[in-house]
């Protein structure tokens, strides 16, 4: 079954080299395109269309109120970096009269009636300004002056950080909105250029920002639902909520992308099995019959018999074969999340949550919907009992991942035996 790995090594080697640049000139050309585009466009009318835009004096006022009110808000907390802290620091900006949000969409937003009312004069072409400040983590905020006149907004983008007990100007740009849209849900998206003089980037200075603020309340309950059940999931490099399944048909659920996510809970394995460990290799392992399905039923109602089938499995070994993700199966790194909208109790003990799933990266709001069932174990733990799409992506260009190569596809490009 390896007798070949190191025959074909050379192969191997090559073939890697031809993915890795494939990949690149893909996320150049194809994937970017339409920032491509957007960069000779913005590059040509730079010096016609030159984003004037000047802090007014409140404005400025207002800075330092902000950062006045940080300042006190850090002195009262050893943790900058929790949930916990991030609400505190919104809610007392709130509190103060601002219109605060935290970059993760996962706490109110404060004063979301002063932004809903700027997003109408955007609507109206009518002239206006709001201040909006954005915590970001770890003692780090962005403070957006935004201004609109004749249905455009330009924007005034100035990032802080937290640094020895003082809170100092990072990073500031000033541009024009490329894209912007306020939401029937409640979502206003964004997006523009920002600037960076010294990028790391040969070919490149500037790079697409893309933006979403939840402005509408959301129930904390969903909140909290979203963070016990879904968030931990995803939508990053698996299919648990992108294609339909129950306990009584797992249809074409991965199992593998399941024992990646299983595995991210460091007290289940010791690391030896991540993918991170072999990408782009042809490395195969074999994992006991034990630890591989004792892994899986922990978040899963299924049977030995029936995984079998759902993988490759040796029964004379009684281990599971398993191949870690390699180069071929890399995903494009902009993923949408998920936010949950409303549930509904069973009558057998389940919960089903409705979630949208949210994409910056596209403008949407709801780029698809879809409903999951779980059930809490009494040993707190959680089961996943199915997923139904309810309203599928109606843009076939808009995908993001990328499924595990076949068994026959595998041996093709590995020569495996």
């Amino acid at each position: 079954m390896f007798g070949k790995r190191n025959i074909v090594f050379i192969k191997n080697a090559l073939a890697i080299i031809g993915i890795i640049v494939m990949i690149i000139l893909i996320g150049c050309s194809s994937l970017n395109e339409k920032d491509s585009e957007n960069v000779e466009k913005n590059q040509e009318n730079k010096n016609v269309d030159e984003v004037i835009m000047k802090q007014t004096k409140a404005e400025e006022r207002e800075v330092e109120e902000i950062i006045r009110t940080c300042l006190e808000s850090y002195e009262e907390t050893d943790k900058l970096d929790d949930l916990e802290a991030s609400r505190n620091f919104v809610d007392t900006l709130g509190e103060n009269g601002y219109t605060a949000v935290d970059s993760e969409n996962q706490i109110n937003m404060t004063e979301h009636e002063k932004l809903i009312q700027f997003c109408k004069k955007v609507e109206a072409k009518e002239n206006g300004r709001i201040t909006i400040v954005e915590i970001v983590g770890k003692g780090n905020y962005i403070i957006r002056h935004m201004e609109t006149t004749n249905g455009t907004v330009n924007i005034i983008r100035r990032h802080y950080i937290y640094e020895d007990g003082e809170i100092k100007l990072f990073s500031e740009d000033i541009y024009r909105a490329e894209s912007w849209k306020y939401t029937e849900d409640g979502y206003l998206l964004f997006s523009g250029w920002l600037t960076f003089e010294d990028s790391y980037e040969v070919t490149r200075n500037e790079i697409m920002e893309y933006t979403a603020y939840r402005v509408q309340p959301l129930a904390e309950n969903y909140r909290e639902l979203n963070r016990k059940y879904i968030l931990p999931i995803g939508y990053e490099c698996n299919n648990m909520f992108l294609t339909d399944w129950s306990e009584e048909d797992f249809g074409d659920l991965d199992f593998y992308d399941v024992f990646d996510i299983c595995c991210r809970d460091k007290h289940m394995y010791n690391g030896d099995f991540s993918s991170g460990n072999a990408m782009g290799t042809s490395a195969v392992y074999l994992i006991s019959k034990e630890k591989f399905e004792r892994i899986i039923m922990t978040k899963f109602k299924i049977t030995s018999e029936v995984l079998q089938t759902k993988t490759v499995y040796y029964p004379e070994e009684r281990v599971y074969e398993y191949k870690p993700r390699g180069l071929e199966e890399v995903e494009y790194p902009e993923y949408p999340y998920p936010e949950v909208v409303g549930y509904v109790e069973n009558s057998d003990g389940t919960l089903t949550l409705k979630v949208h799933a949210v994409f910056p990266y596209r403008g949407l709001s709801k780029v698809y919907t879809h409903e999951v069932t779980v059930r809490d174990t009494e040993d707190g733990g959680i089961q996943y009992v199915g997923n139904r799409i309810l309203e599928p992506i109606n843009n076939q260009e808009i995908v993001w991942h990328t499924p595990r190569l076949t068994r026959a596809e595998w041996e093709e490009l590995y020569g495996g035996d």
